[in-house]
């Protein structure tokens, strides 16, 4: 379905909980995580309804993200249940890693394409300071159990954040070179907890400085053919490597014009712009007695519509009530 602007619209990116055993200090403002009621999150089923009122407008592809996904009890079961829906194209997940081990059979028989897997260091210290305590080998046997399966599709997210892993660029791409995955750099956007920066100074890095410092350590050929996706990142290739580096660059050069996604919060509300405070509530009309299927396939025919043309940096929300 096309929205007023002419893009085409066919993503649909689902918060499925705003739980998360992590507390990443981009994403969680403060150290305690302010969970909704559980009454107040959509339940399974009715995700499910959402999932098959945008079939129905010709959306086919859905990622599944948080919080942490893998926290929501019963997510394998609607992974596999979405996986049999007429014209589901792609099922994708994006996950912290550090419950992904025990879960990879369960995702590969639900089709599940593409792993998008948070990691910005590789340093266990480090990882301790962004996450608020939590351990860094769980999140590594994760993606190494996905990268030794081969089933998956592997990108890695990294923030580019000055001050607290530009040092580690190099060391990062270097994932892509013996194994089959890649490693994307997205640049540090300056809304919600984002634009507190948790003590760093000016933790904004461009992708441009990012490709300069990968320049100075490896041979770089531009990629003529990436991995593919329906998502915003360029990407380039060391020489020699099995896996690409991508970047993503939401500040400096804005994708608006080729966004193809809406979004689903946890608690039932579309949303066409991660950075958008407009929304359209759809749990409270869901539980009423008014509650149609045709009503939900009109509704969401709605947010399609109503996407906004490019985004205006909301800042009071953080990332875990949205979903990444």
């Amino acid at each position: 379905m096309k929205d007023n602007f002419n893009r085409e619209i066919h993503a649909l990116r689902i918060s499925v909980t705003d739980r998360c055993n992590m507390r990443c200090r981009y994403c969680v403002s403060g150290d305690l995580l302010k969970l909704k009621p559980a009454e107040s999150l959509l339940s399974l089923a009715e995700i499910e309804s959402v999932i098959r009122a945008s079939l129905s407008l010709g959306f086919d592809a859905f990622r599944f993200t948080g919080g942490e996904p893998l926290v929501r009890e019963g997510i394998a079961e609607l992974m596999l249940q979405v996986s049999r829906l007429p014209g589901v194209r792609k099922l994708s997940l994006s996950t912290n890693a550090s419950l992904l081990e025990r879960f990879l059979p369960l995702l590969a028989a639900a089709r599940v394409f593409s792993l998008n897997i948070s990691l910005d260091t590789l340093d266990a210290a480090r990882f301790a300071q962004i996450t608020r305590g939590s351990e860094l080998a769980p999140s590594l046997a994760g993606i190494d159990a996905a990268a030794r399966d081969g089933r998956f599709r592997i990108k890695l997210n990294t923030v580019l954040m000055r001050g607290f892993n530009d040092d580690e660029l190099a060391r990062l791409a270097a994932l892509t070179i013996e194994r089959p995955l890649n490693v994307r750099f997205i640049e540090y956007m300056p809304f919600g907890n984002w634009s507190r920066g948790e003590g760093l100074e000016n933790p904004s890095m461009s992708v441009a400085e990012a490709l300069d410092v990968l320049r100075r350590h490896y041979a770089i050929e531009e990629a003529v053919e990436g991995p593919g996706g329906d998502g915003p990142a360029t990407y380039v290739r060391i020489r020699g490597a099995r896996g690409f580096v991508g970047f993503i660059s939401p500040v400096h050069a804005p994708f608006c014009e080729r966004c193809n996604r809406l979004r689903l919060t946890a608690d039932g509300q579309l949303k066409g712009c991660l950075l958008d405070d407009e929304r359209l509530q759809l749990r409270a009309w869901m539980r009423s007695p008014q509650y149609s299927f045709e009503g939900l396939v009109e509704r969401v025919a709605l947010a399609v519509r109503s996407k906004p043309e490019k985004h205006h940096y909301a800042r009071d929300f953080d990332m875990s009530t949205v979903g990444g």
